[in-house]
Order: structure tokens, then C-alpha cells, then sequence
């Protein structure tokens, strides 16, 4: 195996806590970005915030897409068609994260997003590309960190290719999930065919379940999220808290899981969120009864054929 070499550490302000002492050191083949704005000296939070929001614009490199992340979580993600559009479906599904939040953009910031984001206490955005008008609205605020990517966003996905963690039995190392879907995967179960549009929506959703935490579910509709749910060590739960977020705009949306149902009680959930789409990965041995209840109520069922757990 490589030798993993650590050197050239700076300091951050603290770590995930004031209390902790916290360092950042770069990583061989790690973004190129430039911090614009007049505070150079970005938090631990800060970077984990940001790697979320990277990810998420890595999958979506070519389409105008734009991502929330806060206290290292994803909490919402849409496609538009502008910037300015996929920062309004944000806006319509989670105005309360974006406070303190950071936010990214796959394509250009306008001053008007800019205007915007002035009055919502956003604390980082980040972004390939910024309008001059734009970039003068949001450096005149200082409580704002400005970052421009120099990195292509499609070299963003995989950059690193072990994914490496610290336990007290010692190092566990795996590769990286580089996922996709294919046309051997995507499959179409049951008797009900999904639209165009539920089509389109489900493979959103499962590029952004991807980035969740395990266990998870996305509500999605229109190329945007309407609810993200993550963490929970019970699948029922997390679904059903889903639907309660997503509220009324869950009727003919998509619900995507990172990894199998397993519980009738989730396609029961589904069925009162009068739900369209399922996407999963479909590859367990309760897969077949789920699926047959699918059929009964009319639900259509996309399988992956792929987990996409992130412990």
C-alpha cells in the first residue's frame, strides 16, 4: 500500500469544538480554490460544510445546479434553469437552513443571487464562476467568505481515492463510492412505468442520496429536494419524518433511499405522501413482497442495484 505523508499544516481557529486545536494540511491532487473575500482563515466546520457542497456540484458539473450544506450535512439541492432558478427552488424548500449555511453554485453567481444572500446571514458561498457586479456586492460584506473553485467541477468526484478512517483497532481503508448508475442497473419493477419527468427526478435523487449519511431518504419533485433526512439508525423513522417535511409537495414526487426497503411500513408511508416514484436499490431478499405492494398501490419502482451507505 502507499505511504500516506501529512506535512505543511496550517492553523485553523479551532476545531470542531473552541476547546480542540484544529489543522489543515493538503491533500496530492486536492481542489485548486481561492478564498476572495477578506478573511482567509476559514473554520473546521467551514471545509466540512464546503466538501459537502462540492460533491454535490461535482455530480451536477454541467446543469445549473446549486446546493446548502450546515453543520456538515447536506440539507438541500436543486437543478435550474439558471443559477438564480436552482437558488430559488433552495430558497421555496429549506429558507430556515440557509441561515449561517454555505452555499454553492455550479455555475456563475449574478447580483442578484448575491443581493440575496447579503440579507440571509450566509456565512461561506462558493462558486466556479462570479460576475463582476456580484463579486463586488459580496466582498463589501465581511461577514461573508467568498471561494472560487479553479478546479474543473467534474474533477471534483473521486479526487481521492481511499477513504480513510481512525479508529482504536486502527486505520479502516476503503475506496472510494464511485457509483453510477447504468442501463443494467436502472430498472424499471412492477407493472407501473414511471413518467419522463418521475424518470429524470429519481436519478436526481439518487445522485443525492449518495451524499447522505446512512440511513437516508430524499424527497425530490421538479429537480429539487423537498426533504432530506439522514442518520437515523431506523428506516420507518426516517422516511416518515421525510414525509412530514415534505408535506403536500410529496404528492407524485420521488422518494429515494440509499440502500433497500425493507419494511412495508415505509411503502405505507409513501402511499399517505401519495408518492409516485420509489428508487432503491432493490437487491434483498424482502425485495419481491416490496415490489408486489408497490404493484398494489400503484406506486412505480425503480432498483439500482446499488447501495450507497456512508457510515
Amino acid at each position: 500500500m502507499n505511504t500516506i505523508e501529512i506535512s505543511d499544516f496550517s492553523d485553523l481557529p479551532c476545531g470542531e469544538n473552541t476547546n480542540q486545536e484544529a489543522f489543515l494540511a493538503p491533500v496530492e491532487d486536492g481542489i485548486e480554490y481561492n478564498i476572495l473575500s477578506e478573511n482567509k482563515n476559514l473554520e473546521y466546520i467551514d471545509y466540512l460544510n464546503l466538501s459537502k457542497v462540492i460533491e454535490i456540484l461535482g455530480e451536477f458539473f454541467d446543469v445549473n445546479a446549486s446546493a446548502i450544506a450546515k453543520e456538515n450535512a447536506l440539507c438541500a439541492a436543486a437543478l435550474g434553469s439558471s443559477s438564480e432558478d436552482a437558488f430559488c427552488k433552495i430558497l421555496e424548500n429549506d429558507p430556515i437552513s440557509i441561515t449561517n449555511s454555505t452555499i454553492g453554485f455550479s455555475k456563475d453567481v449574478t447580483s442578484e443571487i448575491a443581493k440575496q444572500l447579503i440579507s440571509m446571514n450566509i456565512k461561506n458561498v462558493i462558486a466556479s464562476q462570479f460576475r463582476k457586479d456580484a463579486l463586488e456586492i459580496l466582498l463589501n460584506n465581511r461577514q461573508i467568505n467568498v471561494i472560487q473553485v479553479a478546479s474543473p467541477l467534474q474533477e471534483l468526484l473521486g479526487f481521492i481515492a481511499k477513504d480513510i478512517k481512525v479508529t482504536p483497532f486502527g486505520y479502516l481503508i476503503q475506496e472510494q463510492n464511485l457509483s453510477k448508475l447504468s442501463k443494467s442497473s436502472f430498472k424499471v419493477k412492477g407493472k407501473i412505468k414511471p413518467t419522463q419527468e418521475q424518470a429524470e427526478d429519481a436519478i436526481f435523487a439518487w445522485k443525492i442520496v449518495k451524499h447522505t449519511k446512512t440511513k437516508s431518504a430524499v424527497i425530490a419533485k421538479d429537480l429539487a429536494t423537498k426533504a432530506i433526512v439522514q442518520g437515523n439508525t431506523n428506516g420507518i423513522d426516517i422516511v416518515e419524518a421525510a414525509m412530514d417535511i415534505a408535506c403536500e409537495t410529496s404528492k407524485d414526487a420521488v422518494l429515494a433511499v440509499d440502500g433497500v426497503i425493507e419494511n412495508e411500513e415505509v411503502i405505507n408511508a409513501a402511499i399517505q405522501g401519495r408518492i409516485g416514484l420509489i428508487i432503491e436499490a432493490c437487491d434483498s431478499s424482502a425485495s419481491q413482497k416490496i415490489t408486489k405492494l408497490a404493484d398494489k398501490y400503484n406506486l412505480s419502482l425503480i432498483a439500482t442495484g446499488i447501495r450507497n451507505y456512508r457510515y
